[in-house]
């Protein structure tokens, strides 16, 4: 495809960078903005731009050009408490992240935005759960700082657009699929990796919640979705849409598929934590309409061989 490239930041991350691969495997030109890009990601993402820096700092330096779209997918998610800073600053550093996109973006020429928010939005408890599920018309409450940021983000997001900027929010779930990893600003592992994790280490899958039901993404699934999004974002309707609807699937059944992958894991029921969310799907028609999601026993079929091997 011609035309400016698409820049997607946060593409040193488990998510964001495979979105950018898909980009360009789809032909477009990208640019991958992060702060840091480890040597795995370097070599994965072999084939496309990427530039290193702190994200505000890097739209003020005026080597990126313009760009057709941003996809803006950096995000602080471990809590202020894990880096030593006050929940202000936390929220200060997210949101300078967003704004600073958004800027460059429409002085770049984009005519597309798209920002990547989060089920973090929401809690357990949050009305209305039509058929079980939270959806778009389901009111979030959370209010913990990355929470809060991203209710924010959702809300700046839609006041930035104009007449030749088209912006969209696109709320993610949960997410598995290969090459996910710990960084300093996103310091925990989906529950699928944890579960995979704790059996190779220990030949033992702990389930808090047997019962909980999730909706799993997987990844390479939503990153080629996401690609053909921002390639004609909708100018009309909701500004927010959740990531269509996931295979869902209960803890208990999630751990037994995996121990049945990892021989000689024994599953271990604990005391169960808190309230659970009910999984997340979207309520409204939208491109995710059409994905054809890789079932759970499939993905993992594809993922864990991945994990022994590494």
């Amino acid at each position: 495809m011609t035309g400016a490239p698409i820049l997607v930041t946060g593409a040193g991350g488990f998510v964001c960078s495979e979105i950018a691969l898909a980009l360009s495997r789809a032909g477009h030109d990208v640019v991958a903005v992060d702060q840091h890009f480890d040597a795995a990601t370097v070599a994965r993402l072999k084939t496309v731009r990427r530039i290193e820096g702190n994200l505000p700092d890097v739209f003020t330096r005026g080597d990126l050009g313009g760009v057709s779209a941003v996809i803006h997918g950096a995000a602080i998610t471990a809590s202020p408490e894990r880096l030593g800073i006050s929940n202000a600053a936390h929220i200060r550093r997210n949101m300078e992240m967003l704004t600073s996109a958004l800027d460059f973006a429409r002085s770049a020429g984009a005519n597309r935005f798209l920002f990547l928010s989060s089920m973090g939005v929401f809690e357990p408890h949050d009305l209305p759960a039509p058929g079980g599920f939270f959806t778009e018309a389901t009111r979030p409450t959370a209010t913990c700082t990355y929470c809060a940021a991203k209710q924010a983000g959702e809300l700046l997001t839609t006041a930035a657009a104009d007449d030749n900027f088209t912006t969209f929010s696109l709320r993610l779930g949960n997410i598995f699929g290969p090459n996910e990893a710990l960084r300093e600003t996103r310091q925990h592992l989906c529950l699928v990796m944890r579960m995979i994790a704790e059996a190779q280490s220990s030949g033992i899958i702990t389930v808090q919640s047997p019962e909980a039901r999730r909706e799993w993404s997987w990844l390479p699934d939503l990153a080629d979705t996401i690609v053909r999004l921002v390639q004609d974002l909708p100018v009309a309707g909701p500004r927010v849409l959740h990531a269509g609807r996931p295979p869902v699937v209960a803890d208990l059944t999630l751990a037994r598929a995996i121990a049945g992958r990892l021989s000689g894991t024994t599953i271990r029921l604990a005391s169960p934590p808190d309230a659970i969310r009910p999984p997340m799907a979207s309520g409204a028609p939208s491109v995710f309409d059409t994905t054809q999601w890789t079932p759970i026993e499939t993905a993992l079929d594809a993922l864990i061989p991945l994990q022994v091997a590494s």
